[in-house]
């Protein structure tokens, strides 16, 4: 795979990833007459928005310090939930808040197990 196409999918990804963040702002506060739900309880929809989303952008973003990526998505989680105490209709519980925060950490953790599986495979001796 040569350098230029990595670097065209990993600004691809990074670009999806915060795409990903945006949704989870829009989502998070439009009206509940608004929502369109999965069927499946809340904190599993909470916990897999987070953890796709953790999981791309730790696998976009190649520094070592990906606990950051984890720690914005925690923080975000929480002015959101906050937030929805202002939104028509939605309501705010610590229960979301601990869904979102644990599906952003098994995100990052699976984005960078991802990265370093990739890395490993490409790196193998004799691949080449």
């Amino acid at each position: 795979m040569s350098p230029k196409l990595v670097a065209t999918c990993l600004r691809t990804l990074k670009a999806i990833g915060w795409l990903c963040v945006g949704l989870l702002i829009c989502l998070s506060w439009i009206p509940a007459d608004l929502e369109i739900r999965t069927g499946m309880a809340g904190q599993i929809e909470h916990a897999l928005a987070y953890c796709g989303t953790g999981a791309i952008l730790a696998f976009a973003y190649q520094d070592p310090r990906r606990w950051r990526i984890a720690a914005g998505l925690v923080m975000l989680a929480g002015i959101l939930e906050i937030g929805q105490l202002w939104v028509s209709g939605r309501h705010s519980q610590p229960i979301d808040f601990a869904a979102s925060s644990v599906g952003a950490l098994a995100g990052v953790l699976i984005g960078r197990a991802a990265i370093s599986a990739l890395i490993g495979r490409v790196m193998r001796p004799g691949r080449f």
